[in-house]
Protein backbone atom coordinates (compact mmCIF):
# COMPACT_ATOMS: atom_id res chain seq x y z
CA UNK A 1 0.00 0.00 0.00
CA UNK A 2 1.35 3.41 -1.00
CA UNK A 3 0.23 6.53 0.77
CA UNK A 4 1.14 10.18 1.08
CA UNK A 5 0.31 12.57 3.91
CA UNK A 6 -3.22 12.74 2.53
CA UNK A 7 -5.36 9.83 3.70
CA UNK A 8 -9.08 9.71 3.36
CA UNK A 9 -12.75 9.26 4.53
CA UNK A 10 -16.43 8.86 3.42
CA UNK A 11 -19.59 10.22 1.67
CA UNK A 12 -20.88 8.90 -1.79
CA UNK A 13 -21.28 8.98 -5.78
CA UNK A 14 -22.79 7.12 -8.76
CA UNK A 15 -22.48 3.49 -9.74
CA UNK A 16 -22.12 3.15 -13.52
CA UNK A 17 -24.30 0.45 -15.03
CA UNK A 18 -21.22 -1.38 -16.33
CA UNK A 19 -19.52 -1.73 -12.95
CA UNK A 20 -18.80 -5.24 -11.73
CA UNK A 21 -16.81 -4.61 -8.58
CA UNK A 22 -18.18 -2.41 -5.80
CA UNK A 23 -16.34 0.10 -3.63
CA UNK A 24 -17.75 1.18 -0.27
CA UNK A 25 -16.03 3.05 2.56
CA UNK A 26 -16.71 2.93 6.28
CA UNK A 27 -15.68 5.72 8.66
CA UNK A 28 -15.42 9.39 7.70
CA UNK A 29 -14.17 11.16 10.83
CA UNK A 30 -10.95 13.17 10.61
CA UNK A 31 -8.11 11.47 12.48
CA UNK A 32 -10.10 8.27 13.06
CA UNK A 33 -9.90 4.74 11.56
CA UNK A 34 -11.60 3.95 8.26
CA UNK A 35 -11.93 0.97 5.94
CA UNK A 36 -12.18 0.82 2.15
CA UNK A 37 -13.85 -2.36 0.88
CA UNK A 38 -13.65 -3.41 -2.77
CA UNK A 39 -15.93 -6.41 -3.31
CA UNK A 40 -16.98 -8.66 -6.17
CA UNK A 41 -13.44 -8.89 -7.51
CA UNK A 42 -11.48 -11.95 -8.60
CA UNK A 43 -10.26 -13.90 -5.53
CA UNK A 44 -6.56 -13.65 -4.63
CA UNK A 45 -5.95 -10.80 -7.07
CA UNK A 46 -4.01 -7.58 -6.57
CA UNK A 47 -6.33 -4.57 -6.48
CA UNK A 48 -5.87 -0.82 -6.56
CA UNK A 49 -7.94 2.00 -5.02
CA UNK A 50 -7.29 5.49 -6.38
CA UNK A 51 -8.32 8.60 -4.41
CA UNK A 52 -8.79 11.98 -6.07
CA UNK A 53 -9.95 15.51 -5.46
CA UNK A 54 -11.46 15.48 -8.95
CA UNK A 55 -14.51 13.70 -10.33
CA UNK A 56 -14.21 14.68 -13.97
CA UNK A 57 -12.63 11.40 -15.07
CA UNK A 58 -9.29 10.67 -16.67
CA UNK A 59 -7.97 9.07 -19.85
CA UNK A 60 -4.84 7.90 -18.04
CA UNK A 61 -5.78 4.21 -18.22
CA UNK A 62 -7.43 4.17 -21.65
CA UNK A 63 -6.37 1.10 -23.61
CA UNK A 64 -5.21 -0.72 -20.48
CA UNK A 65 -8.42 -2.74 -20.01
CA UNK A 66 -10.02 -5.20 -22.39
CA UNK A 67 -13.50 -4.01 -21.45
CA UNK A 68 -14.54 -0.94 -23.42
CA UNK A 69 -16.93 -0.07 -20.61
CA UNK A 70 -14.18 0.19 -18.02
CA UNK A 71 -13.54 3.83 -17.31
CA UNK A 72 -11.63 5.87 -14.75
CA UNK A 73 -14.30 8.20 -13.41
CA UNK A 74 -11.97 10.22 -11.19
CA UNK A 75 -8.78 12.18 -11.70
CA UNK A 76 -5.22 10.92 -11.20
CA UNK A 77 -4.09 14.05 -9.34
CA UNK A 78 -3.26 12.10 -6.18
CA UNK A 79 -2.40 8.71 -7.66
CA UNK A 80 0.05 10.39 -10.01
CA UNK A 81 1.86 11.70 -6.95
CA UNK A 82 2.06 8.30 -5.29
CA UNK A 83 -1.11 8.34 -3.21
CA UNK A 84 -3.00 5.13 -3.91
CA UNK A 85 -3.76 1.87 -2.12
CA UNK A 86 -2.84 -1.72 -3.03
CA UNK A 87 -4.42 -4.80 -1.51
CA UNK A 88 -4.78 -8.43 -2.60
CA UNK A 89 -8.34 -9.75 -2.46
CA UNK A 90 -9.18 -12.71 -0.25
CA UNK A 91 -10.69 -16.04 -1.25
CA UNK A 92 -14.16 -14.47 -1.19
CA UNK A 93 -13.20 -11.78 -3.70
CA UNK A 94 -12.99 -8.91 -1.21
CA UNK A 95 -10.07 -6.49 -0.82
CA UNK A 96 -10.25 -4.60 2.49
CA UNK A 97 -7.94 -1.68 3.26
CA UNK A 98 -7.72 -0.34 6.83
CA UNK A 99 -6.22 3.09 7.42
CA UNK A 100 -6.34 6.18 9.58
CA UNK A 101 -7.86 9.33 8.16
CA UNK A 102 -5.99 12.63 8.16
CA UNK A 103 -6.67 15.09 10.94
CA UNK A 104 -6.16 18.62 9.49
CA UNK A 105 -9.24 20.76 10.10
CA UNK A 106 -8.76 22.30 6.64
CA UNK A 107 -10.09 19.02 5.18
CA UNK A 108 -13.45 19.26 6.98
CA UNK A 109 -16.33 18.82 4.49
CA UNK A 110 -13.83 18.15 1.69
CA UNK A 111 -15.13 15.68 -0.89
CA UNK A 112 -12.76 12.85 -1.81
CA UNK A 113 -13.56 10.64 -4.81
CA UNK A 114 -12.40 7.03 -4.92
CA UNK A 115 -12.46 4.18 -7.44
CA UNK A 116 -11.11 0.65 -7.33
CA UNK A 117 -10.13 -1.95 -9.92
CA UNK A 118 -8.09 -5.11 -10.38
CA UNK A 119 -4.39 -5.14 -11.30
CA UNK A 120 -3.72 -8.79 -12.16
CA UNK A 121 -0.20 -10.13 -11.81
CA UNK A 122 1.45 -10.36 -15.22
CA UNK A 123 -1.14 -8.16 -16.89
CA UNK A 124 0.00 -5.91 -19.72
CA UNK A 125 -1.54 -3.86 -22.48
CA UNK A 126 -5.31 -4.35 -22.51
CA UNK A 127 -5.07 -6.80 -19.61
CA UNK A 128 -3.20 -4.43 -17.28
CA UNK A 129 -6.35 -3.41 -15.36
CA UNK A 130 -9.91 -4.76 -15.16
CA UNK A 131 -13.19 -4.82 -13.28
CA UNK A 132 -13.48 -1.10 -12.52
CA UNK A 133 -15.77 -0.22 -9.60
CA UNK A 134 -18.30 2.51 -9.06
CA UNK A 135 -17.03 5.90 -7.99
CA UNK A 136 -17.42 6.48 -4.26
CA UNK A 137 -17.64 10.02 -2.85
CA UNK A 138 -16.46 10.58 0.69
CA UNK A 139 -17.01 13.80 2.63
CA UNK A 140 -14.70 14.25 5.60
CA UNK A 141 -16.38 15.12 8.87
CA UNK A 142 -15.80 15.27 12.61
CA UNK A 143 -17.54 12.97 15.07
CA UNK A 144 -21.00 13.87 16.38
CA UNK A 145 -21.62 16.36 13.59
CA UNK A 146 -24.15 16.92 10.82
CA UNK A 147 -22.98 17.99 7.37
CA UNK A 148 -24.73 18.78 4.11
CA UNK A 149 -25.20 15.92 1.66
CA UNK A 150 -23.78 16.21 -1.85
CA UNK A 151 -27.24 17.29 -3.02
CA UNK A 152 -30.64 18.10 -1.58
CA UNK A 153 -33.76 16.10 -2.31
CA UNK A 154 -35.52 16.99 -5.58
CA UNK A 155 -38.83 17.42 -3.72
CA UNK A 156 -39.72 19.42 -0.60
CA UNK A 157 -42.13 17.29 1.41
CA UNK A 158 -43.14 16.01 4.85
CA UNK A 159 -44.94 12.76 5.65
CA UNK A 160 -43.38 11.01 2.68
CA UNK A 161 -43.34 7.24 2.59
CA UNK A 162 -39.77 5.97 2.41
CA UNK A 163 -37.80 2.78 2.64
CA UNK A 164 -34.11 1.93 2.83
CA UNK A 165 -32.88 -1.10 0.92
CA UNK A 166 -29.77 -2.81 -0.42
CA UNK A 167 -29.00 -2.54 -4.13
CA UNK A 168 -26.53 -5.41 -3.81
CA UNK A 169 -28.50 -7.84 -1.68
CA UNK A 170 -25.79 -7.88 1.01
CA UNK A 171 -28.07 -6.38 3.65
CA UNK A 172 -26.40 -2.99 3.91
CA UNK A 173 -28.73 -0.07 3.14
CA UNK A 174 -27.23 1.92 0.28
CA UNK A 175 -30.45 3.19 -1.34
CA UNK A 176 -33.45 5.13 -0.06
CA UNK A 177 -36.67 5.34 -2.08
CA UNK A 178 -39.18 8.05 -1.10
CA UNK A 179 -42.47 9.11 -2.63
CA UNK A 180 -45.33 11.51 -2.12
CA UNK A 181 -45.69 13.77 0.89
CA UNK A 182 -47.27 17.07 1.75
CA UNK A 183 -46.32 20.54 3.01
CA UNK A 184 -46.42 19.77 6.76
CA UNK A 185 -46.92 17.01 9.33
CA UNK A 186 -50.62 17.83 9.84
CA UNK A 187 -53.51 19.08 7.76
CA UNK A 188 -55.03 22.44 8.63
CA UNK A 189 -58.51 23.70 7.70
CA UNK A 190 -57.13 27.18 6.95
CA UNK A 191 -54.38 26.06 4.56
CA UNK A 192 -54.49 23.80 1.50
CA UNK A 193 -52.62 20.53 2.10
CA UNK A 194 -51.17 19.83 -1.35
CA UNK A 195 -49.86 16.28 -1.74
CA UNK A 196 -47.44 15.26 -4.49
CA UNK A 197 -47.06 12.13 -6.62
CA UNK A 198 -43.29 12.25 -7.21
CA UNK A 199 -40.70 9.59 -6.43
CA UNK A 200 -37.01 10.03 -5.75
CA UNK A 201 -34.05 7.89 -4.79
CA UNK A 202 -30.94 8.55 -2.72
CA UNK A 203 -27.64 6.80 -3.56
CA UNK A 204 -25.22 6.37 -0.68
CA UNK A 205 -22.26 5.86 -3.06
CA UNK A 206 -22.44 9.48 -4.15
CA UNK A 207 -24.65 11.23 -1.60
CA UNK A 208 -26.96 12.44 -4.34
CA UNK A 209 -30.66 12.25 -5.15
CA UNK A 210 -32.40 11.34 -8.39
CA UNK A 211 -35.96 12.23 -9.33
CA UNK A 212 -37.25 8.98 -10.80
CA UNK A 213 -39.36 8.74 -13.96
CA UNK A 214 -43.08 8.27 -13.63
CA UNK A 215 -45.44 9.57 -10.96
CA UNK A 216 -47.92 7.81 -8.73
CA UNK A 217 -51.46 7.61 -10.04
CA UNK A 218 -52.61 9.18 -6.77
CA UNK A 219 -50.69 11.89 -4.97
CA UNK A 220 -50.60 11.02 -1.28
CA UNK A 221 -49.04 11.61 2.15
CA UNK A 222 -49.18 9.77 5.52
CA UNK A 223 -49.03 6.52 3.52
CA UNK A 224 -46.99 3.31 3.76
CA UNK A 225 -44.39 1.75 1.49
CA UNK A 226 -42.95 -1.78 1.42
CA UNK A 227 -40.57 -3.59 -0.91
CA UNK A 228 -42.06 -6.73 -2.38
CA UNK A 229 -39.97 -9.87 -2.68
CA UNK A 230 -39.57 -9.38 -6.45
CA UNK A 231 -37.89 -5.99 -5.87
CA UNK A 232 -40.86 -3.79 -6.72
CA UNK A 233 -42.27 -1.24 -4.26
CA UNK A 234 -45.87 -1.00 -3.07
CA UNK A 235 -47.46 2.13 -1.60
CA UNK A 236 -50.60 1.87 0.49
CA UNK A 237 -53.39 4.32 1.33
CA UNK A 238 -52.64 7.74 2.77
CA UNK A 239 -54.42 11.06 2.40
CA UNK A 240 -54.69 13.29 -0.65
CA UNK A 241 -55.26 17.01 -1.05
CA UNK A 242 -56.03 19.76 -1.37
CA UNK A 243 -59.80 19.80 -1.28
CA UNK A 244 -62.08 22.58 -0.08
CA UNK A 245 -61.43 26.30 0.06
CA UNK A 246 -61.30 29.31 2.36
CA UNK A 247 -61.20 28.10 5.94
CA UNK A 248 -62.59 24.67 5.08
CA UNK A 249 -59.69 22.82 3.50
CA UNK A 250 -59.49 19.05 3.93
CA UNK A 251 -57.91 15.92 2.49
CA UNK A 252 -59.43 12.64 1.39
CA UNK A 253 -58.21 9.36 2.88
CA UNK A 254 -57.45 6.79 0.19
CA UNK A 255 -58.09 3.09 -0.19
CA UNK A 256 -55.96 2.92 -3.34
CA UNK A 257 -52.59 1.20 -3.60
CA UNK A 258 -50.04 1.04 -6.38
CA UNK A 259 -46.79 -0.66 -7.28
CA UNK A 260 -43.61 0.94 -8.63
CA UNK A 261 -41.44 -1.16 -10.93
CA UNK A 262 -37.87 0.23 -10.89
CA UNK A 263 -37.03 -1.76 -14.03
CA UNK A 264 -39.55 0.24 -16.07
CA UNK A 265 -39.95 3.38 -13.98
CA UNK A 266 -43.72 2.99 -14.00
CA UNK A 267 -46.54 2.88 -11.44
CA UNK A 268 -49.53 0.56 -11.74
CA UNK A 269 -52.64 0.40 -9.59
CA UNK A 270 -53.48 -2.66 -7.53
CA UNK A 271 -56.88 -3.74 -6.31
CA UNK A 272 -58.25 -1.29 -3.74
CA UNK A 273 -58.26 -2.06 -0.03
CA UNK A 274 -61.56 -2.76 1.67
CA UNK A 275 -61.00 0.21 3.98
CA UNK A 276 -59.68 3.74 3.50
CA UNK A 277 -56.51 4.06 5.62
CA UNK A 278 -53.99 6.78 6.49
CA UNK A 279 -51.40 6.43 9.23
CA UNK A 280 -51.57 2.63 9.07
CA UNK A 281 -48.70 0.16 9.47
CA UNK A 282 -47.62 -2.38 6.85
CA UNK A 283 -45.35 -5.43 6.65
CA UNK A 284 -44.24 -7.91 3.97
CA UNK A 285 -44.89 -11.43 5.25
CA UNK A 286 -42.43 -14.32 4.77
CA UNK A 287 -44.62 -15.74 1.98
CA UNK A 288 -44.53 -12.44 0.05
CA UNK A 289 -47.99 -11.17 0.94
CA UNK A 290 -48.48 -7.75 2.57
CA UNK A 291 -50.43 -7.12 5.77
CA UNK A 292 -51.82 -3.65 6.52
CA UNK A 293 -53.04 -2.86 10.04
CA UNK A 294 -55.10 -0.06 11.52
CA UNK A 295 -54.91 3.54 10.37
CA UNK A 296 -57.55 6.24 10.32
CA UNK A 297 -60.48 6.17 7.89
CA UNK A 298 -61.42 9.80 8.57
CA UNK A 299 -64.96 11.03 8.99
CA UNK A 300 -68.08 9.47 7.48
CA UNK A 301 -66.99 10.75 4.05
CA UNK A 302 -63.42 9.51 4.56
CA UNK A 303 -62.23 13.09 4.83
CA UNK A 304 -59.48 14.39 7.10
CA UNK A 305 -59.46 18.11 7.88
CA UNK A 306 -57.41 18.41 11.07
CA UNK A 307 -56.24 16.44 14.08
CA UNK A 308 -59.82 16.22 15.37
CA UNK A 309 -60.68 13.94 12.42
CA UNK A 310 -57.92 11.55 13.51
CA UNK A 311 -59.45 11.17 16.95
CA UNK A 312 -62.14 8.54 17.10
CA UNK A 313 -61.69 7.28 13.52
CA UNK A 314 -58.95 4.66 13.96
CA UNK A 315 -59.43 1.10 12.70
CA UNK A 316 -58.74 -2.25 14.41
CA UNK A 317 -59.07 -4.25 11.21
CA UNK A 318 -56.25 -5.62 9.08
CA UNK A 319 -56.18 -6.82 5.51
CA UNK A 320 -53.69 -8.87 3.52
CA UNK A 321 -52.67 -8.30 -0.12
CA UNK A 322 -51.51 -11.14 -2.36
CA UNK A 323 -49.33 -9.83 -5.24
CA UNK A 324 -49.71 -13.11 -7.11
CA UNK A 325 -53.49 -12.70 -7.42
CA UNK A 326 -53.81 -8.91 -7.00
CA UNK A 327 -56.41 -9.47 -4.30
CA UNK A 328 -57.13 -8.55 -0.69
CA UNK A 329 -58.46 -10.71 2.11
CA UNK A 330 -59.35 -9.77 5.67
CA UNK A 331 -56.65 -10.42 8.26
CA UNK A 332 -57.04 -10.85 12.03
CA UNK A 333 -58.30 -7.89 14.02
CA UNK A 334 -56.12 -6.16 16.54
CA UNK A 335 -57.47 -5.91 20.07
CA UNK A 336 -58.19 -2.19 19.64
CA UNK A 337 -58.24 0.53 16.95
CA UNK A 338 -54.82 2.06 16.19
CA UNK A 339 -53.78 4.97 13.95
CA UNK A 340 -50.37 6.61 13.99
CA UNK A 341 -49.01 3.64 15.96
CA UNK A 342 -45.31 2.74 16.14
CA UNK A 343 -44.28 -0.53 14.48
CA UNK A 344 -41.08 -2.58 14.23
CA UNK A 345 -40.02 -6.12 13.36
CA UNK A 346 -38.50 -7.88 16.38
CA UNK A 347 -35.37 -10.01 16.09
CA UNK A 348 -37.46 -13.20 16.11
CA UNK A 349 -39.49 -12.04 13.10
CA UNK A 350 -42.65 -11.07 14.98
CA UNK A 351 -44.19 -7.64 14.33
CA UNK A 352 -44.65 -5.25 17.24
CA UNK A 353 -47.28 -2.49 17.03
CA UNK A 354 -47.30 -0.11 20.01
CA UNK A 355 -49.62 2.68 21.06
CA UNK A 356 -51.54 4.75 18.55
CA UNK A 357 -54.60 6.95 18.48
CA UNK A 358 -57.50 4.79 19.57
CA UNK A 359 -61.01 5.09 20.94
CA UNK A 360 -63.42 3.30 23.19
CA UNK A 361 -67.18 3.13 22.65
CA UNK A 362 -69.44 4.18 25.53
CA UNK A 363 -73.23 4.26 25.06
CA UNK A 364 -72.69 4.20 21.32
CA UNK A 365 -70.27 7.14 21.35
CA UNK A 366 -66.64 6.85 20.26
CA UNK A 367 -64.46 8.42 22.95
CA UNK A 368 -60.96 9.14 21.56
CA UNK A 369 -57.85 8.28 23.53
CA UNK A 370 -54.19 7.43 23.18
CA UNK A 371 -53.14 3.82 23.60
CA UNK A 372 -50.44 2.20 25.74
CA UNK A 373 -51.21 -1.25 24.33
CA UNK A 374 -48.49 -3.38 22.75
CA UNK A 375 -49.78 -5.88 20.19
CA UNK A 376 -47.54 -8.44 18.54
CA UNK A 377 -48.39 -10.18 15.27
CA UNK A 378 -47.03 -13.67 14.65
CA UNK A 379 -46.76 -14.39 10.90
CA UNK A 380 -46.58 -18.14 11.60
CA UNK A 381 -50.03 -18.20 13.20
CA UNK A 382 -51.53 -15.11 11.49
CA UNK A 383 -52.67 -13.80 14.85
CA UNK A 384 -52.24 -10.84 17.19
CA UNK A 385 -51.65 -11.14 20.91
CA UNK A 386 -51.48 -8.50 23.60
CA UNK A 387 -47.93 -8.33 24.90
CA UNK A 388 -47.88 -5.79 27.67
CA UNK A 389 -48.41 -2.05 27.94
CA UNK A 390 -46.16 0.96 27.70
CA UNK A 391 -45.60 3.16 30.73
CA UNK A 392 -47.13 6.07 28.81
CA UNK A 393 -49.93 6.28 26.28
CA UNK A 394 -48.64 7.64 23.00
CA UNK A 395 -49.01 7.84 19.21
CA UNK A 396 -46.85 9.34 16.45
CA UNK A 397 -43.75 8.49 18.49
CA UNK A 398 -40.29 7.12 17.76
CA UNK A 399 -39.42 3.43 18.15
CA UNK A 400 -36.51 1.18 17.15
CA UNK A 401 -35.23 -2.32 17.89
CA UNK A 402 -31.74 -1.98 19.38
CA UNK A 403 -28.80 -4.29 18.84
CA UNK A 404 -29.62 -6.36 21.95
CA UNK A 405 -33.20 -6.98 20.78
CA UNK A 406 -34.84 -4.59 23.25
CA UNK A 407 -37.05 -1.82 21.88
CA UNK A 408 -36.49 1.87 22.63
CA UNK A 409 -39.61 4.07 22.56
CA UNK A 410 -39.49 7.86 22.80
CA UNK A 411 -41.78 10.87 22.58
CA UNK A 412 -44.97 11.02 20.55
CA UNK A 413 -48.33 12.61 21.17
CA UNK A 414 -49.98 11.67 24.43
CA UNK A 415 -51.73 12.87 27.55
CA UNK A 416 -55.40 12.57 28.37
CA UNK A 417 -57.89 13.59 25.73
CA UNK A 418 -58.58 16.92 27.50
CA UNK A 419 -54.88 17.79 27.54
CA UNK A 420 -53.23 16.25 24.51
CA UNK A 421 -49.86 17.22 23.10
CA UNK A 422 -46.29 16.10 22.39
CA UNK A 423 -44.54 14.29 25.23
CA UNK A 424 -40.91 13.61 26.16
CA UNK A 425 -41.23 10.29 27.99
CA UNK A 426 -39.01 7.33 27.00
CA UNK A 427 -39.02 3.65 27.90
CA UNK A 428 -37.52 0.31 26.89
CA UNK A 429 -39.58 -2.77 26.04
CA UNK A 430 -38.14 -6.25 26.56
CA UNK A 431 -39.82 -8.73 24.16
CA UNK A 432 -38.54 -11.73 26.09
CA UNK A 433 -40.79 -10.99 29.10
CA UNK A 434 -43.18 -8.31 27.73
CA UNK A 435 -41.99 -5.76 30.29
CA UNK A 436 -41.30 -2.05 29.97
CA UNK A 437 -38.85 0.07 31.95
CA UNK A 438 -39.06 3.83 32.18
CA UNK A 439 -35.95 5.76 31.13
CA UNK A 440 -34.86 9.40 31.29
CA UNK A 441 -37.00 12.01 29.55
CA UNK A 442 -35.95 13.74 26.36
CA UNK A 443 -34.95 17.35 26.98
CA UNK A 444 -37.87 18.50 24.80
CA UNK A 445 -41.30 17.19 23.91
CA UNK A 446 -41.18 15.45 20.53
CA UNK A 447 -43.97 14.05 18.35
CA UNK A 448 -43.32 13.00 14.74
CA UNK A 449 -39.69 12.18 15.61
CA UNK A 450 -37.84 9.12 14.33
CA UNK A 451 -35.69 6.59 16.19
CA UNK A 452 -33.05 4.55 14.41
CA UNK A 453 -30.50 1.96 15.52
CA UNK A 454 -26.84 2.82 14.97
CA UNK A 455 -24.16 0.42 13.78
CA UNK A 456 -23.04 -0.14 17.40
CA UNK A 457 -26.56 -1.19 18.45
CA UNK A 458 -27.47 1.99 20.33
CA UNK A 459 -30.54 4.11 19.56
CA UNK A 460 -30.74 7.65 18.23
CA UNK A 461 -33.82 9.91 18.20
CA UNK A 462 -33.92 12.57 15.50
CA UNK A 463 -36.02 15.71 15.55
CA UNK A 464 -39.78 15.82 15.80
CA UNK A 465 -42.05 18.63 16.92
CA UNK A 466 -43.14 20.17 20.19
CA UNK A 467 -45.82 22.83 20.57
CA UNK A 468 -49.26 21.19 20.28
CA UNK A 469 -50.65 18.42 18.11
CA UNK A 470 -52.81 20.87 16.18
CA UNK A 471 -49.90 23.34 15.86
CA UNK A 472 -46.65 21.32 15.91
CA UNK A 473 -43.38 23.25 16.03
CA UNK A 474 -40.48 21.29 14.47
CA UNK A 475 -37.27 20.96 16.50
CA UNK A 476 -33.65 20.23 15.58
CA UNK A 477 -32.72 18.28 18.73
CA UNK A 478 -31.29 14.75 18.66
CA UNK A 479 -30.57 12.25 21.43
CA UNK A 480 -28.65 9.01 21.85
CA UNK A 481 -29.59 6.10 24.10
CA UNK A 482 -27.30 3.24 25.18
CA UNK A 483 -29.19 0.29 26.67
CA UNK A 484 -26.05 -1.19 28.20
CA UNK A 485 -25.71 1.85 30.48
CA UNK A 486 -29.31 3.08 30.46
CA UNK A 487 -28.01 6.53 29.60
CA UNK A 488 -29.82 9.10 27.44
CA UNK A 489 -27.67 11.97 26.17
CA UNK A 490 -28.11 14.90 23.83
CA UNK A 491 -26.12 14.63 20.61
CA UNK A 492 -25.44 17.23 17.93
CA UNK A 493 -28.48 19.21 16.81
CA UNK A 494 -29.36 19.36 13.14
CA UNK A 495 -28.66 22.59 11.21
CA UNK A 496 -32.40 23.03 10.75
CA UNK A 497 -35.50 21.55 12.35
CA UNK A 498 -36.92 18.35 10.87
CA UNK A 499 -40.24 16.67 11.67
CA UNK A 500 -41.92 13.97 9.63
CA UNK A 501 -39.05 13.55 7.16
CA UNK A 502 -36.86 10.73 5.88
CA UNK A 503 -34.45 9.26 8.46
CA UNK A 504 -32.34 6.16 7.71
CA UNK A 505 -29.21 4.60 9.23
CA UNK A 506 -27.21 3.63 6.14
CA UNK A 507 -24.54 1.04 5.38
CA UNK A 508 -21.46 3.16 6.05
CA UNK A 509 -22.53 3.89 9.64
CA UNK A 510 -23.83 7.41 9.05
CA UNK A 511 -27.40 8.68 9.40
CA UNK A 512 -29.19 10.16 6.38
CA UNK A 513 -32.03 12.67 6.75
CA UNK A 514 -34.01 14.53 4.13
CA UNK A 515 -37.15 16.60 3.95
CA UNK A 516 -39.82 16.99 6.61
CA UNK A 517 -41.47 20.07 8.04
CA UNK A 518 -38.90 22.64 9.17
CA UNK A 519 -38.43 25.94 10.99
CA UNK A 520 -40.78 28.08 8.90
CA UNK A 521 -43.68 25.63 9.16
CA UNK A 522 -43.35 24.36 5.61
CA UNK A 523 -41.55 21.41 4.11
CA UNK A 524 -37.88 21.38 3.19
CA UNK A 525 -35.68 19.57 0.68
CA UNK A 526 -32.56 19.84 2.84
CA UNK A 527 -30.54 16.60 3.11
CA UNK A 528 -27.94 16.00 5.83
CA UNK A 529 -25.61 13.27 7.00
CA UNK A 530 -24.63 12.59 10.61
CA UNK A 531 -21.30 11.01 11.56
CA UNK A 532 -21.17 9.42 15.03
CA UNK A 533 -18.07 9.57 17.22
Amino acid sequence: MKTSLLLFAVAALATPAFSQSRLMTYGDVLGAPATFVLSNVTPNTKCLVFPSMLKNGSNALVGMSGDANDSLLIGVDLAGNGTYFIQTSNAQGVASIALSLPSPASLLDRAIYLQGFEWPVGGSGTTMFSNFSNMRTMSLNTGNRWQAEQSNAPVSAALQAYIGYSSTGNGGIDRVLACGGGPAVLTDVTNPFTTNAKTWEYHLENGTHTLLPGTMNDSRAFHNIVQLQDGRFMVIGGNQGPYGSGSNYYTKILNTCEIYDPATGTWSNTANMFKHRAGATALVLPDGRVIVAGGSEGNASNNLADVADLLGTALKTTEIYNPATNSWTWGPNMSEPKAGAMAAVLNDGRWMIAGGITHITIFGLDIPDFSANISIYNPNTNSFSNAGTMKDKRALGAMTVMGNGNVFIAGGGGGDILNIGPIRKTEVYNPSNSSTTRKSDLSKDSAFGVAITMANGTAMVIGGANGSLDNPLPINNCWGYNDSTGGLVAVASMPEAHAGGVVIAVEDGTVFISGGETNNGSSTAAARSYSPN
